[in-house]
């Protein structure tokens, strides 16, 4: 693994309040991991998962001292129904964090193997295209080289939070001045703000940024406060608060859903349950109006997007700027901002060989 801005870089994060933790996350997360998921059946097939959250090492254990057992021996077309009994038998030690990682990861790799057995793509198991292309924003404070590469449409990691005071917040207007100054009027810029900030704080920068059209300010607070979405929503009407790449499951974003304390939803495909319980969020969502452009990269995002009517776009986050290549081969790469996937079936994705040997530097997904 190859280091990245996301880990080394200045990035503000929840422990940014912290001096010894402020300038990289490293400082305090450690080494970013992820796991790869093969199911195998008995007829040859495989199919694989990710799991999310940048601590894959988490998941051999709880994959080997419970979820193996619900799962040898099962059809895996019953995805919903193994779906369904890991959340039941994981409840006294799971319900969010690295054990509905761990079902994303499973539940992702069933319908991948579902779909090779099949010969079909996972979006036409998911209920067909609804559109042809994808198109996509790209993630990173390297707007230069993203625009070379053809993206128009940009998401800053802001570098400062409260702790950096008046000369932080400066620092992040002028960030998103010269963002403005590169893409020109049209392209679309937002800020990840990765539950750094407080009510006050989000607030002042909303209004601060508002003259260089920001379209959105992510995940401002932590996922356990959407009432202080409501608030920063509240006070700043002109622009869009968005949020749920740390939340877990359609329960946790009923709670978004409902209280209307969201402009978009964010669920990661590899972190809140996989595709069965992305589609269930989006469900959900639609009923409310809601459009959903789920946070991270790689295919199965992209099979959810485009077989879901209420996602109108989908993220890039730039994991190759120093380095590296996806975990698995096939993963679809954008092409001047849009995303276009093939009839491959499953995901279109195979192990590595390279990668799983260490034999080339590979990037998380993220």
């Amino acid at each position: 693994m190859n280091s990245s801005w996301l880990s080394e870089g200045l990035v503000a994060n929840p422990m940014s309040i912290y001096p010894a933790y402020h300038d990289k996350r490293s400082s305090w997360f450690g080494p970013m991991t992820s796991a790869i998921v093969e199911i195998r059946t008995d007829s040859g097939h495989r199919g694989y998962g990710v799991v999310g959250g940048a601590k894959g090492k988490l998941a051999a254990p709880i994959i080997e001292e419970q979820f193996k057992n619900l799962l040898v021996g099962q059809s895996p077309f019953n995805i919903e129904l193994l779906w369904e009994q890991m959340f039941r038998a994981s409840q006294f030690y799971g319900r969010k964090g690295a054990v509905i990682e761990v079902i994303s990861g499973i539940d992702l790799a069933l319908w991948d193997l579902v779909g090779k057995a099949l010969g079909q793509p996972v979006y036409n198991l998911a209920g067909g295209k609804v559109r042809e292309e994808i198109p996509v924003y790209v993630t990173g404070n390297l707007t230069e080289r993203h625009l070379q590469e053809g993206f128009r449409h940009v998401k800053l990691a802001l570098p400062h939070g409260p702790a950096d005071g008046k000369e932080g917040l400066r620092k992040n207007i002028a960030l998103v001045e010269k963002t403005r100054n590169l893409i020109g009027p049209d392209g679309d810029i937002m800020l990840d703000c990765y539950m750094s900030l407080d009510v006050p704080y989000a607030i002042q920068l909303a209004h601060a940024v508002a003259p260089y059209k920001v379209l959105w300010i992510e995940e401002p607070v932590p996922p356990d406060q959407p009432d202080a979405y409501r608030q920063i929503k509240d006070a700043a009407p002109d622009i869009l608060i968005t949020g749920g790449e740390h939340e877990f499951t359609r329960y946790g974003f009923r709670d978004l859903i409902e209280k209307r304390a969201v402009d978009i939803l964010q669920p990661d495909i590899y972190r809140a349950g996989g595709l069965s319980e992305l589609k269930k969020i989006a469900a959900m969502a639609s009923a409310y109006n809601l459009p959903v452009i789920p946070h991270g990269v790689g295919a199965p995002t992209y099979h959810f997007v485009i077989s879901t009517p209420n996602c109108p776009r989908a993220e890039f986050v730039d994991i190759f700027a120093q380095g590296g290549r996806p975990l698995l081969k096939g993963e679809p790469q954008p092409q001047n901002g849009i995303v276009k996937l093939t009839e491959a079936p499953g995901f279109g994705y195979e192990l590595d060989p390279e990668i799983i040997s260490g034999q080339a530097p590979a990037a998380l997904i993220w």
